[in-house]
């Protein structure tokens, strides 16, 4: 909704504005009021109507809808009360279930919390285990301290990037007594000094060397700041692996009439098996020329686009019984062995080559291509738009107006003509979608039996992206370099549909293919570095927590290896991808052999590693 590189003012002026930027700008104005400010009449009126566009296209609902346009003084009453309840209805019934499993509960205030981690010095310690790794990539600003004195500061960064805050808050809370409850809810009677509060302020509190009243530390301030960061870089964050892909549910039918049930199984997907939109399909020719070679089977060669060249191509291939390797390659390559294509006379040099196949050759075959309609707004990219004709009209409309905002704003009053004598406008036009889709429906005639094509087949009618993947599977092929496969959530239920292992171990085996190992998503694994090799070191001891925490990453998402394999370090609770921080708090992974000497390891609920390798 917001522009990214929206300016607002001279200190924002020489930098692209993150999201982190925008919301710290916005403070806690609505959407409406901080871009009504910031933004000239002609953008904040383009950001009406593409609110108004997503709400009719269904891609927001009518809540979200109403509160991307909703001001300040619209808000209504009883809007933070509502939300203070649900908190403390929460609060009330942790309370209960905590009670069921220890004799005694108290419950705490975050100013409490907050107060304490304040007197007990853990309030920078967050920054101070983050602070290396940043520092080696610069990132890191010195800044005047509340002191004057001069204080570190990451870019940037707060202590909610680091999963480890939360153990920060429960460290803190598990040495919250009572009684230190008791004093901060009570501190209008610390005067009265024969009262419990007195009491407590002298068994608990001490002044500090600015003679500031603190809550007197469980252990020296700075042992306790020392354990506290040793335990803390031990922690390994546990994540829960999507591994499930159907769930078997028992469906009872009851016939009407009847009293008795049917008990049917069902597989429930735990996912989205594929996304919204539905694509139609076209093909279309693509072409390429391609050096003839040991490829070269029959099915390229029937898609060599000149006859005669294709002809001479299939008699050679006979010749040497279908195989390509032998036919097209080394010593039988057409450099060294021309393909002829008559053998009426015997050719003279100088008219062999026009009588033999060329070194390279056109191949012509039909393409799918999975399409959409899609109104015409400046969002449209005309590229992408099927039809020549109507993509040249398209752009000749742009060039006249300048850019596209102005040529697809006001298509009622200014319409664009296919045809102007006949009164025929383009309003919607057909797109390339996505480049790989599954098939959701089949055509079917009157009686609902599947109409087949000439060879037998089901013809698709209606397509979907599979969207999000389940797994890759990695495997070693038979010259030792890793290969990949990568599976869709869609074609992992389809499996199991059939009886079949969601993990396919003995794909290509018979080509020497050997199954090492899965990915998926939140699934963990040790990187191999320098100064750290994970086959070296006792995993499964939790001494060394320590050291595996540094090389832990978990699987963040699965694309192809074009898009690559993003692994993200445990602690870190963003997905931005800030490039100085490539390699340290996330990986890209774009070549399967990259995958070399990684391990896997499996964390379990308490953040112990329990088992390495596939599980």
């Amino acid at each position: 909704i917001v522009p990214k590189a929206l300016i607002f003012d001279d200190s924002f002026s020489n930098k692209t504005l993150t999201v982190r930027d925008i919301n710290l700008k916005k403070s806690n104005e609505t959407a409406y009021d901080f871009l009504k400010t910031y933004l000239n009449e002609g953008d904040f009126e383009q950001y009406l109507a593409r609110i108004e566009k997503l709400f009719k296209d269904g891609k927001i609902t009518k809540a979200k809808h109403n509160k991307l346009l909703m001001k300040a003084s619209e808000i209504p009453d009883g809007f933070i009360e509502r939300d203070l309840r649900n908190s403390q209805y929460i609060a009330k019934k942790a309370t209960q279930m905590l009670q069921e499993v220890v004799r005694t509960v108290n419950s705490t205030t975050g100013s409490v919390t907050d107060r304490l981690r304040s007197d007990w010095g853990l309030i920078n310690i967050m920054k101070e285990l983050n602070l290396p790794k940043y520092e080696k990539l610069g990132l890191v600003d010195v800044i005047e301290g509340k002191n004057g004195k001069p204080e570190k500061q990451i870019k940037d960064w707060t202590k909610r990037n680091d999963h480890r805050h939360h153990a920060m808050d429960a460290l803190t809370v598990a040495f919250t007594k009572p009684a230190y409850i008791q004093y901060l809810n009570n501190l209008h009677a610390r005067s009265n000094k024969s009262g419990s509060i007195y009491g407590i302020e002298q068994k608990h509190l001490h002044r500090d060397k600015g003679n500031k009243l603190v809550f007197t530390p469980p252990m020296s301030i700075n042992r306790f700041r020392a354990e506290s960061k040793k335990h803390l870089e031990s922690i390994l964050i546990s994540f829960k692996a999507k591994n499930k892909v159907v769930t078997r549910n028992k469906n009872k039918i009851r016939a009407k009439g009847k009293d008795n049930y049917n008990v049917k199984i069902e597989l429930t997907p735990r996912g989205q098996l594929h996304k919204e939109t539905v694509y139609g399909k076209i093909e279309r020719y693509e072409t390429k020329y391609e050096k003839v070679g040991a490829k070269f089977n029959i099915a390229k060669i029937k898609q060599v686009a000149n006859r005669k060249y294709r002809e001479a191509l299939l008699v050679r291939l006979a010749e040497f019984e279908g195989n390509p390797k032998k036919a097209f390659a080394g010593k039988n390559s057409p450099a060294k062995n021309p393909i002829i294509i008559s053998k009426e006379s015997v050719p003279s040099s100088t008219t062999l080559a026009n009588n033999s196949v060329p070194e390279k050759v056109k191949l012509v075959w039909k393409e799918p291509v999975y399409t959409i309609r899609k109104d015409i707004s400046p969002e449209l990219k005309i590229e992408k738009v099927v039809d020549a004709k109507i993509r040249k009209i398209l752009q000749k409309r742009v060039e006249e107006y300048g850019d596209a905002k102005k040529a697809f704003s006001n298509l009622e009053e200014e319409p664009v003509w296919l045809n102007r004598e006949k009164g025929i406008s383009i309003k919607r036009v057909t797109i390339t979608g996505v480049s790989n889709a599954e098939a959701l429906h089949y055509k079917k005639d009157h009686n609902g039996e599947f109409i087949l094509d000439e060879n037998g087949n089901k013809q698709a009618v209606d397509f979907v992206s599979t969207g999000n993947n389940h797994h890759v599977a990695i495997y070693r092929d038979a010259k030792g370099d890793l290969q990949d496969k990568v599976v869709s959530f869609f074609e992992a239920v389809e499996r199991v549909r059939q009886g079949l292992p969601v993990i396919d171990k003995s794909y290509n085996e018979s080509e020497g293919w050997q199954f090492l190992f899965t990915m998926k998503q939140n699934e963990y694994f040790l990187f191999p570095s320098d100064d750290f090799d994970p086959k070296e070191i006792d995993l499964l001891n939790p001494d060394n927590a320590s050291t595996i925490s540094q090389h832990l990453f978990r699987v963040q998402k699965i694309g192809s290896l074009l898009s690559g394999f993003w692994f993200r370090h445990h602690f870190e609770t963003n997905v931005e991808t800030i490039k100085e921080l490539k390699g340290i708090s996330y990986k890209v992974i774009q070549s399967a052999n990259n995958l070399k000497g990684i391990i896997k390891v499996r964390i379990n609920h308490l953040g112990r590693v329990v088992k390495v390798g596939e599980y």
